[in-house]
């Protein structure tokens, strides 16, 4: 089949899967991407969770060093792409011009068919698959408190800190507004409940209209069904499913220890979590033990390795900002991916001759990432609306009043250090 990209060169050899998001093509980030190690004819398989660049030329510049590099390289888009420069008056329309840059590097948008295998003893039974799943955030994914900020602390609504709502256009959006609201009435007609009574966010109906780019030619049903069959036929499936966005409130840290609190609502999305857990319900995780799903994302620059309760391993491998490599690495590094200095390789995420992840092995020192780990060991606890100390700290200083800021400059000018210990105090 047209699956079967792998070159004669690399027979026998079993495919490795790698992790890469945020790549932020430009200045010192351009030097990690050109450095890579070289995996091609290693049946190498590269996976960038979005934010590659806001310029068309630096994403393709990016995709032609991705390509060189490894064999196959598959790709979501993220905030940045979508950012309307010079000319550019619509963030839809852009996502066409990203793809087709896509397909012009050969780098992969839609779903793979089974990843072929060699079928040596132990993996005779095994059958892989990958999806990119395309999305946008929406406010609504935010279900937890707000936090409680001193009086004389306004802490800005999130179209005023995100550049996105500056930077990304969406002109028919009154239209899908519309479209929907209609698709929703007559799909609830049946139903006694007033379906106008309830009001989204824009970014609700942007992120429904981006999510629909996954159905088109009915890619998405036609990848499920795959996996289904590889089920039935008996085989231990292995799904790789990724976006830039969060699924799952669970995978940022709580509100109290983010500098900016409302970061929350511009991250994740419901209707993405929607569309994961139709490949989680088909697996019927821990039943066998023998299949497996794992989910990689991005956008919030935390290196992240945590299985959930519904026993799907969530994975965040992101090349960031050289600024926030230096003020917070610890924050950063997850396994082996431990440095964003040139020479370095992307996360290796999985390896099907182990049939192994990142982290899935008990008899080794493996790091999660330094919030990964403190939710391993800390229950979420939303209710506990109290800042911590350097959030505290950091929210007075930029959005403190006049008075607070200058009895701040009196009485200190030691910068907090956001790193949680185990109790979550510095």
């Amino acid at each position: 089949s047209s699956s079967s990209s792998s070159s004669s060169s690399n027979k026998g050899t079993m495919p490795k899967v790698y992790l890469i998001s945020d790549v932020h093509f430009d200045g010192q980030n351009r030097a990690f991407i050109e450095h890579m190690p070289n995996k091609k004819d290693e049946n190498s398989i590269l996976v960038v969770a979005g934010d590659v660049g806001e310029k068309l030329d630096d994403v393709e510049r990016c995709f032609r060093l991705c390509t060189k590099k490894f064999d196959t390289v598959f790709y979501s888009f993220g905030n940045h792409e979508l950012w309307c420069t010079k000319n550019e008056r619509c963030s839809y329309e852009k996502i066409k011009s990203v793809f087709e840059v896509c397909e012009k590097c050969g780098v992969k948008t839609n779903p793979s068919e089974e990843i072929p295998v060699e079928n040596q003893g132990e993996n005779a039974r095994q059958a892989v698959f990958i999806a990119p799943v395309h999305s946008w955030y929406e406010q609504e994914f935010d279900t937890e408190d707000d936090v409680e900020a001193p009086d004389d602390v306004t802490i800005p609504k999130v179209e005023k800190v995100m550049t996105d709502y500056r930077l990304c256009k969406w002109p028919s959006l009154e239209e899908w507004k519309k479209e929907m609201t209609m698709e929703k009435i007559s799909s609830n007609s049946s139903s006694a409940r007033n379906t106008t009574a309830k009001t989204y966010s824009n970014d609700y109906y942007i992120s429904r209209k981006i999510d629909a780019l996954n159905d088109e030619d009915g890619k998405f049903e036609r990848f499920l069904e795959n996996v289904k069959r590889a089920k039935m036929e008996g085989k231990d499936v292995t799904v790789i499913t990724f976006s830039h966005f969060l699924p799952r409130i669970e995978l940022i840290p709580e509100k109290r220890f983010l500098l900016y609190p409302k970061l929350t609502q511009a991250v994740g999305s419901h209707i993405l979590n929607e569309r994961v857990e139709r490949v989680t319900r088909l697996l019927h995780l821990g039943e066998s033990g023998k299949d497996k799903h794992t989910h990689a994302f991005g956008h919030t620059h935390f290196g992240w390795n945590l299985v959930l309760e519904n026993n799907v391993r969530y994975v965040q491998a992101a090349l960031a900002t050289p600024k926030e490599w230096v003020r917070r690495p610890r924050s950063l590094v997850v396994g082996d991916f431990f440095s964003n200095a040139p020479g370095n390789a992307p996360l290796l995420l999985y390896d099907v001759a182990t049939n192994a992840f990142s982290g899935s092995s008990t008899n080794e020192e493996y790091n999660p990432g330094l919030w990964a780990k403190y939710y391993e060991e800390n229950a979420r606890d939303p209710s506990n609306k109290t800042l911590a100390p350097w959030v505290l700290e950091y929210v007075s200083r930029i959005w403190g009043s006049r008075e607070l800021k200058k009895s701040m400059m009196m009485s200190s000018n030691a910068e907090a250090s956001p790193l949680p210990g185990k109790s979550g105090e510095v």
